[in-house]
């Protein structure tokens, strides 16, 4: 049964497949999901993630339904199981954004058919997955690249790191707060191809193709961390270190200010409205992907 609640759920295969889906679906259209239903969940704020999958599954010709947590018997006395088992009767797919990924975890075991992780706590794969197919598209290659990301160790880069076990030599060097990392290096997938920076290094930044951030604080976080995240905002000063190709992501919405200041995001080297745009391309991949 297909699943992406990680990106860790993919083999490679199924990862090029999914590139290459979106690729395609970019330019062409299919009737993929004529009579199929996908149930949304969405416990969290979304205005990408969620507008992107109802755009996707409408020009794919599928069904979406909108399911509010707060309108089922859950919010009564009714278990998780038998609230998914039911949807599994009415439901193709689930696409689910939670506050806490074991409901996911839980949502899979009981509704046996696909999930996708619209966003949890832990990790936001369908960004991930976006987010290279915008560097293979302003590049050409997903290859030998180096990203730098600046800030908070979140969900995004989670699914960030796993998703480069799928390229070549493609390189990420992480800048923030030694605590931040100290609290959160065992519960991330690290892999030879990442770095840790508790400084700034203008001799890494300097071999930086794309500079990644996002906001210092998440929706999650019981604590700020706008103060000892400070020193990485990602700023003029930080993007003149890089090469003359590079560009400027960020997955938004963004605190402009904090984690990045307004003449970098909406300066000639962001693309972040490509990157945004390219949420509704890589959603049809997946949901290729899923389908098939």
């Amino acid at each position: 049964m297909k699943k992406l609640l990680h990106i860790s759920d993919l083999k490679q295969k199924d990862f090029d497949d999914i590139m290459r889906y979106s690729i395609e679906l970019n330019t062409t259209k299919e009737n993929l999901l004529s009579n199929k239903n996908f149930g949304l969940i969405f416990e969290k704020n979304s205005t990408r993630t969620r507008l992107s999958f109802k755009v996707g599954i409408n020009q794919l010709n599928g069904n979406y339904i909108d399911i509010r947590f707060d309108e089922l018997n859950l919010n009564r006395f009714e278990s998780y199981e038998d609230t998914f088992e039911v949807m599994s009767c009415y439901l193709d797919y689930l696409i689910f954004r939670t506050t806490d990924h074991n409901k996911l975890e839980l949502a899979y075991n009981f509704f046996k058919k696909p999930i996708i992780n619209a966003l949890s706590d832990k990790s936001h794969p369908c960004q991930a997955i976006s987010d290279l197919y915008t560097l293979k598209e302003n590049f050409g290659t997903i290859n030998d690249l180096n990203i730098i990301w600046m800030g908070d160790m979140n969900n995004v880069l989670f699914s960030l790191i796993e998703a480069i076990s799928f390229t070549k030599n493609t390189k990420v060097d992480v800048f923030t707060d030694k605590e931040i990392y100290l609290q959160n290096k065992d519960i991330f997938n690290l892999n030879e191809n990442t770095n840790f920076h508790f400084d700034i290094d203008e001799s890494i930044i300097s071999r930086a193709n794309c500079v990644m951030t996002d906001v210092f604080t998440s929706m999650n976080d019981k604590e700020d961390k706008e103060n000892l995240l400070s020193k990485f905002q990602v700023n003029s000063k930080i993007m003149s270190m890089t090469n003359k190709n590079s560009v400027f992501m960020h997955c938004l919405p963004a605190k402009i200010g904090s984690e990045v200041t307004e003449d970098v995001i909406k300066g000639e080297k962001s693309i972040v409205l490509t990157q945004a745009k390219n949420r509704l391309v890589a959603q049809k991949g997946i949901l290729k992907w899923l389908n098939i």
